[in-house]
């Protein structure tokens, strides 16, 4: 998670602010991720950096370790002060494939994609969200088999429909199986906190099931379940059940938008490995996917996505993107509702 600290990054930015002022180099083989947080960290403090790379290293080949490394190297020097690394694909090159750099007080994986598409950046009336998050799918998510559902438990039940809906997981997301979903979630909120004691009522053989798997439900150790109605999800909300949206998966190394819209009477959700923009319309979600998968739009998510990441398409960096002002700059803004989505964005 984003609290995520690796011990190396402590010791770099105890040698780099030991360092600052003075004329030294240095150089240090670490996870990339770590080298941008080093950085980050030695330009928003104003570290004497006069010069500083990242050299790319197979840590596959020469160590036998499945993680994206490289060689950090930072040259320091008195007052002076640079915010650009060049990235260099191999330990050898001697052009470097891009330059990140720190810019109007955040990171930036390509500066020169940044300086040209800049202008795009604004939150907009959209808003990406992730997925339904319940952190148990054994017992959540099922595969359809005839009119009972299967769970991850190997465990054939009989659910009533009520709480049952289509779900895409990244995985269908990235490789184009959207039409006809075969796995379903058991969602048990419409919003976050409201009651689950209804389903008892509602839908007993659901009640029945959930009470049936309380001891694994009850020990999801995330924290957000904490204070929450028991048996609750995440991520939840209106948006979660719109007829269409615009998906995107999270965890795949690459940027592409698909339409996602119902199956069998109900809406497709989306699990929290994938991200998605909720539309009212077929014309809308058409309109936007369009825009997305633009070159234009690709250029600007270069700016910003270190596809070395775990997770390297978040909702952070889509939702940097203002899709009405791209849009509007590629002439293509009909079938976007501006003024009800900028009311529907204040009243959230």
């Amino acid at each position: 998670g984003k609290s995520n600290f690796d011990i190396s990054e402590w010791m770099l930015i105890r040698l780099l602010d030991a360092l600052d002022d003075r004329r030294a180099t240095l150089a240090m083989l670490c996870k990339t991720a770590v080298a941008r947080k080093v950085l980050l960290h030695a330009w928003k403090n104003r570290v004497s950096l006069r010069s500083s790379a990242i050299r790319l290293i197979d840590a596959k080949k020469h160590f036998a370790v499945a993680a994206d490394a490289c060689l950090l190297v930072c040259d320091l020097a008195r007052s002076r002060r640079s915010v650009d690394a060049a990235v260099f694909d191999h330990l050898n090159d001697t052009q470097p494939s891009r330059v990140l750099g720190f810019r109007e007080g955040q990171l930036v994986a390509d500066v020169n994609a940044y300086q040209r598409s800049k202008h795009l950046q604004g939150r907009g009336p959209y808003r990406w969200r992730s997925g339904i998050k319940h952190d148990c799918s054994r017992v959540m998510a099922f595969v359809r088999e005839s009119n009972r559902y299967r769970n991850g438990l190997g465990e054939l039940v009989s659910l009533e429909d009520e709480h049952l809906y289509p779900m895409l997981k990244s995985s269908d997301l990235a490789n184009g199986r959207i039409e006809s979903p075969n796995r379903w979630m058991l969602v048990t909120q419409r919003y976050v906190a409201e009651s689950t004691g209804e389903i008892e009522a509602r839908a007993p053989k659901t009640w029945r099931y959930l009470l049936d798997h309380a001891d694994m439900l009850d020990a999801r150790a995330s924290s957000i379940y904490r204070k929450r109605p028991r048996f609750a999800v995440f991520g939840v909300g209106d948006y979660s059940f719109t007829p269409w949206k615009v998906a995107s998966s999270g965890l795949y190394k690459r940027l592409e938008f698909v339409k996602v819209g119902s199956f069998a009477g109900k809406p497709i959700v989306l699990d929290d490995t994938g991200n998605f923009l909720a539309c009212k319309t077929e014309r809308e979600a058409d309109s936007i996917t369009a825009v997305l998968n633009s070159d234009l739009a690709a250029d600007f998510f270069s700016a910003f996505v270190f596809w070395d990441a775990k997770r390297p398409i978040t909702v952070e960096v889509l939702n940097r993107l203002d899709i009405v002002s791209l849009a509007k700059q590629m002439g293509k803004q009909r079938g976007l509702r501006f003024r009800e989505r900028q009311k529907t964005l204040l009243s959230q």
